[in-house]
């Protein structure tokens, strides 16, 4: 649900930019209305006017519907004026504030949302022909405002308004047998402002939630192709067949944002928690089509610090990067496809506060910890990804699954923290027609620090003295020490076709 709904205020803002341009109003509409019926949108006119060079149109729907999961998105603007300029160009003007509802089901629950988009010094100017068009656009503010939710006939205020300053476009949309489209967008700031104080919680005692904040330096393009006859709602999988191929990026500046909540124990006294979140910049970038699905992201510092009841001292911690990169194949195929998994995490520093709630002698390093996973390979796809039979099996909790590992390769698996390491990688594949539980490949594995670590956790209690020659011996069976020597173990795994799995030579199953 979160990325339809994101999706969905991206579709909203992108109807007060459109992204057609021609040398008539007429024809810059009609191809608007196109633009948004390859994106899966219905289109439709309350009243329509043409009056020498300006065409008016009143009470103007647009219409999104899903059916797994359900969901349900109209927006109304009650008048778009198209004008021609006289020069070629066309410039378009319409309501300042323009409705906005969305129904969906979540978790069984009937919601409904229902907010505004509004805009303030908007100025949109189309230039071009039927078969090329650009057009550029600036707007001093656009704000999407949420004003309530009901959720299975209750209805709440939730003023949430998130704002965009001085946001400006520029697209390039050529049509052929396909739509095809590049854009930029940029915004100098976005800010959010949330106060719901009307809140339950399950007890049905009161909640509050404030949340305040914002990013500066909001940057994003994209760049595809629609194909024209086919509706990527209706039936994703027919419209990659067809042609559809997406990109996008995103990325931010720096940003801080604070909250406040507020809510009652279970002896009845109110509980506050206070925090701020930073962040130095992220880039984020998704791409879609027949080749595959990727989702990619890099984020710069951040850091997290709350003051909560009863823990003495701010619970902080920070991360200097967060990283990550999916691809996966989306249509069926008897051919394996290739697969990344990747996800770092680097820098994870905790605050003394955090520490000291389990090591307030400061046995253990507070050295900032680590993680980075790298896996790649070949995989073969049952069925088509966007298959509605494939949510509807997932919400049934049925066991079959749409990935066939045919090979894998673990490039990197490595987590370092409390003053102890591990690092592994090797290749696994699975033999034609074999079980993918039984592998055939080998991985190698190297550890440093561990004897030291199991010596503080004794000192701190954790582990007894008993059971430490128990976890040593068992060490013993899959880890022998490095050739250097000092505090460090490596392993040698082998899985091989009859079902066999050796470690440093020595079989173990």
């Amino acid at each position: 649900m979160p990325l339809r709904t994101a999706t969905s205020t991206l579709a909203v803002l992108a109807l007060t930019v459109p992204a057609f341009a021609d040398v008539s109003p007429a024809e810059v509409w009609q191809n608007w209305v196109e633009y948004y019926q390859a994106n899966g949108y219905s289109v439709t006119e309350g009243a329509r006017e043409e009056a020498g060079d300006t065409l008016t149109l009143r009470d103007v729907a647009l219409a999104y519907q899903a059916a797994e999961p359900a969901m349900d998105l109209r927006v109304v603007v009650p008048e778009i004026s198209m004008q021609a300029t006289g020069d070629g160009r066309v410039r378009t003007t319409m309501s300042e504030t323009i409705p906005i509802t969305a129904a969906f089901d979540a978790d069984g629950d009937d919601v409904t949302l229902i907010g505004a988009l509004t805009t303030r010094d908007a100025d949109i100017v189309s230039s071009g022909s039927a078969e090329d068009m650009a057009h550029e656009s600036r707007m001093g503010e656009v704000v999407v405002a949420l004003q309530t939710v009901t959720v299975d006939g209750d209805t709440k205020d939730v003023p949430v308004a998130l704002a965009l300053a001085n946001l400006t476009s520029k697209q390039q949309i050529t049509r052929t047998d396909a739509l095809r489209f590049a854009a930029e967008i940029a915004a100098d700031r976005m800010t959010v402002d949330a106060d719901l104080s009307n809140l339950n919680d399950d007890d049905g005692d009161p909640v509050s939630i404030k949340v305040t904040g914002g990013l500066d330096d909001l940057r994003g393009a994209s760049a595809g192709v629609l194909p024209l006859d086919l509706n990527p709602s209706e039936d994703m999988a027919a419209a990659l067949r067809g042609g559809m191929d997406v990109d996008a990026t995103f990325a931010v500046g720096t940003g801080r944002f604070d909250f406040d909540f507020s809510g009652t124990d279970d002896d009845g006294e109110t509980r506050q928690v206070v925090g701020g979140y930073t962040i130095d910049g992220t880039e984020l970038s998704v791409g879609l089509g027949a080749q595959g699905l990727k989702y990619q992201g890099a984020i710069d510092a951040t850091a997290v610090e709350l003051t909560i009841p009863d823990i003495p001292g701010p619970i902080a911690y920070s991360l200097a990067e967060t990283t990550f990169d999916i691809q996966v194949p989306v249509l069926k195929s008897d051919e394996p496809a290739p697969f990344k998994l990747a996800y770092s995490i680097g820098k994870l520093t905790l605050g003394d506060a955090i520490w000291d709630l389990f090591d307030a002698e400061r046995v253990l390093p507070r050295d900032p910890a680590s993680i980075d996973v790298d896996v790649t390979g070949l995989v073969r796809l049952a069925m088509d990804l966007f298959d509605p039979a494939l949510a509807e099996a997932a919400g049934n909790d049925e066991s079959d699954q749409p990935f066939e590992p045919v090979e894998v390769a673990l490039n990197k698996i490595a987590l370092s923290a409390v003053g102890a390491s591990f690092d592994s990688s090797g290749e696994l594949r699975i033999p034609e027609g074999g079980d993918v539980t039984q592998p055939v490949g080998h991985l190698n594995a190297r550890i440093e620090g561990l004897n030291g670590l199991i010596d503080r956790l004794v000192q701190l209690g954790v582990v007894g003295n008993e059971e430490v020659m128990s976890y040593r011996m068992m060490l013993a069976m899959f880890a022998r020490p490095a050739p250097e020597g000092g505090d460090a173990l490596v392993s040698e795994f082998e899985f091989r076709e009859d079902g066999g799995i050796f470690a440093n030579g020595q079989q173990v199953q």
